[in-house]
Order: structure tokens, then sequence, then C-alpha cells
């Protein structure tokens, strides 16, 4: 690894991505040799260019991937350009032919999709079509490395690497497509050729590009603090510890023009409703971009993070009543941050014979409230996050927030507990309905239909005796 002092201005070529002759997993595979080095490091250097040299986010945002087809492609030796097909990794003074990629254009077609979806966050345009004299960086994708330089037989690809703080239009660097027929290393490895031009480090993140870990798996720059290095820990060339990719392409690139907005909803509860101790809270979060985090707070108190990923909590069961604001925190891997609040309000305690406000009613130790409060006791309802009970049932013809009778079987003041259903439902007025009454047979939970079900409500002196009846 060449460390370059501050204050110079000087370009170097860096091999990249040492073919590994083996099968990598199912991937693919490639001839075997008696003796191979994996991934090895060559420095070359090679002529400043001092004209080329610009500051980094001027630079082209073209990447030209170069299929050599139908002819193959001449590569003279000479200074680094994309713009003339020369380079200084070739032998001095000579001229060679990169043979044309040999794997098919369905196999071709793969392998750029790849390409351009690893880019597709960023102001990268990946084209196939030669951009001729307008400035560009070209990995050409074709031969392999024996053809280009012997003296470099082993790699998988190589490119020039570009001094500290600096960028050199116009680049040409090399993947060996036709050493391996792997469209996920074919992807990586053209992505990893693009970005020692622009200036990054090996990684030890084996999800990132630029690593040289798992091979022939997909690569997806990443949103990381990365340790540099191959196999082992290396100082970060152009970073004072650690690089991170993607933050570095989307400082030198932007992003790509249309990119959506990241949005976060809260699906439950919802806004002003009225929920239980120990409430459940779900969400969504939807972005071009991977996730780097996402939270959730309840007023004041600590962020609890997704836990593998689900967006889902469970209020403390000790929370106390009344309201309080929910709030979830999502960002993406392009640092966009983005927030919703909802304020619910948790409902009072009725155990050891606290009495509830005028509209609640007591029922399993809480005051629940009444009907005329949405996704209250006994109101309309066509879901059963819509309640606070987290029930709604049906008895064919209503659908109403439904709650488990208590103990004794019995409900509050206005509704009956329904024999077998064992839920309470509002009471009819005028009298008592038999099992083979309108409402009184079917009441559904959950969508599962439950027939011949008699409704009953009973009293604490019932209870007491042992019997029920109809009121």
């Amino acid at each position: 690894m060449i460390i370059l002092a501050p204050n110079r201005q000087r370009l170097y070529c860096f091999a990249m991505l040492g073919l590994r002759w083996v099968v990598l997993g199912a991937a693919f595979a490639v001839p075997s040799v008696g003796h191979a080095e994996v991934w090895q490091d060559r420095v070359l250097p090679c002529e400043p260019g001092t004209a080329n040299e610009l500051a980094l986010t001027s630079s082209s945002h073209i990447l030209y991937v170069n299929d050599c087809l139908p002819n193959g492609c001449v590569v003279r030796n000479g200074t680094d350009s994309s713009l003339t097909d020369t380079t200084s990794i070739s032998a001095t003074g000579t001229t060679v032919t990169m043979q044309p990629y040999m794997h098919g254009q369905e196999h071709w077609d793969k392998v750029i999709a790849c390409v351009k979806k690893t880019f597709e966050p960023f102001d990268v345009q990946v084209v196939t079509e030669n951009p001729g004299t307008i400035s560009h960086y070209e990995v050409m994708a074709a031969g392999t490395s024996a053809q280009l330089n012997p003296s470099i037989m082993g790699a998988g690809g190589i490119a020039p690497f570009i001094a500290c703080g600096a960028q050199r239009n116009n680049l040409l660097s090399f993947v060996f497509a036709n050493q391996t027929t792997g469209i996920e290393y074919l992807c990586g490895a053209i992505a990893h050729e693009a970005g020692h031009t622009w200036g990054l480090s090996h990684s030890m993140e084996p999800l990132d590009p630029m690593t040289y870990m798992d091979l022939g798996s997909l690569k997806v720059w990443q949103n990381s603090d990365q340790v540099c290095g191959t196999d082992s820990p290396q100082n970060c060339r152009c970073f004072p510890e650690t690089q991170n990719s993607f933050r570095y392409l989307r400082d030198t690139f932007g992003f790509a023009d249309g990119l959506a907005e990241p949005v976060i909803t809260i699906n439950n509860p919802h806004e002003g409703s009225w929920v239980k101790p120990g409430f459940g809270i779900s969400a969504s979060f939807v972005s071009p971009l991977d996730t780097l985090s996402v939270g959730m707070t309840i007023d004041t108190g600590a962020m609890l993070p997704a836990a593998n990923g689900v967006l889902a909590w469970n209020a403390p069961a000790t929370i106390s009543p009344g309201p309080h604001a929910v709030k979830v925190t999502a960002t993406d891997f392009g640092d966009r941050t983005v927030v919703q609040t909802i304020n619910v309000k948790v409902t009072a305690s009725c155990a050891n014979g606290s009495s509830c406000e005028a509209g609640f009613h007591c029922l399993g130790g809480l005051c629940l409230p009444g009907e005329s409060y949405t996704g209250g006791l006994g109101a309309t309802c066509e879901g059963n996050g819509e309640c606070v009970t987290g029930t709604c049932s049906s008895d064919g013809t209503d659908s109403k927030c439904t709650g488990t009778c208590d103990m004794d079987a019995s409900c509050p003041s206005g509704f009956d507990c329904i024999n077998g259903a064992n839920v309470c439902w509002p009471a009819d007025e005028g009298g008592c309905s038999a099992a083979g009454g309108s409402r009184g047979t079917m009441i559904a939970m959950f969508g599962a239909m439950l027939f011949g079900l008699r409704r009953r409500r009973r009293t604490s002196d019932e209870a007491s005796n042992g019997y029920s009846s109809c009121r």
C-alpha cells in the first residue's frame, strides 16, 4: 500500500480484485491452477496528468462499461485515458488486444442491470455505448489479465488509483471478464474498479463492493464506518481512520435525480385513539435506499430500536393513564431522517373498586371508553385494530368493538355476555333474545362465524346464586 505525503499530487495505479481460482459456493466456477494468489495488491506508477486533476465533485458522472464487442479492444501502453484506450498498466511500448466479452448478450444484460442497481442511488450514469470524446470513466470488462500484461496474471481486475483530495477524469480500468462467468462477481468487480479510480480503498466490510471477502455475493455500498484492508486491517489511504463508501460517493456525485424521499408511517395505534397499558405499536418505512436505523420513543423516554428489522414495539404495561406521544424515527442509507408522531390516551384502572368517569365502562380492570368514542366499547368498527380492546365482532348485521367478559361472565351495564363467544355485546333494548333471535344467534370474532350462541347478561347477585337470565 502506498501512503502519499499530504501535499503530493502524484497519481498511482492500483491493482484490484485478483481472481480467486476456485468454486465460490454455487456462484461460479473457474479453472484451477497449481498456485494462485488471491486478490493480490499491485501498485504501479502512472503519469500524474496534472491538467486532468480536478476537485473530486467536478469530475465526470459517466461510467462506461465496455464489452469490447464485436472485435475486441486495442489497448496501447501510455498515459491512462478512456478517451484513447491507453494505459500505463500494460507492458511498456506494447499494443495489445483484449478479447471481447465471451458470455453472450443475456449474461451481459444481467451484469449491467446489476451494475446499474449498485449505482442506482447516485448521480452516476452507467452506459454501454462509447461516449466518445465526452469525459467519462471506463471499465473494460473483457479479455484476461495475461492479455493485458503477463506480469499481472492471476488478477481479476486492475485500475489506476488517484492522489487523495484530487480527481482525474477519463481513467481506464479493467475487469478480466473472460476468466469467470459469475454475474455477481463481475458486477462487484466493476463497481470495485470504478471505486478505486474515485479514491476508495479496500474494505474489510463483506457487504461492500470494495471488499475482498465473500467473493461472488451481491455487494451494496455501505453507510458504515469501514476498516480498510484486504485480509487484515490497514490504514485507509484517503481517510483518517475508517472510510464510508456510501457517504463518499454521495458527497462526490450526489443523489440520482428523482430519488424518492423516505416515508415513515405509524400504522397502529391511530392518532387520538384510546389504548390500554402495554399497547402495541407498529410502523412501516418505505425508501428506495436500505434502512440505516429505526427507533420508537414514548414521550421523552429512551429510543427503542427495531429488533431484527421488525418495526413493532409494545408500550410498558406500567405506563401511566392519560395522554402520551408516540414517535417513530427512521433513517435510510442516504442519512435522510423522517419522523412521525401520534398522540394517544391510555385508559385508567378501575381495579379494586375504583370508579370510571362518565362515558367509560369498567371491564377487565380498566376504564374503557364507550361507544361515543372512536374505537370505544360498543362503537362501530371494521377491523380489530380500530378497537381499544383489539376485538371487532359481528352478529351478522352489525360490527362492534367488544371485550372479553369478566371472570364471573359479567359485563358493564348496557352489555350482555354472549354465551359461548364470551364477549360483551351491546344489550338489545326492551327485552332479551332467545337462542333463535336475530342478533343472539350469531357473533363473528376475528372473521370466524360462531353460530347458535345465546346472549346473556349476568348480574353480581345472579353470579352468587349460580344462575343466569336474559334481561
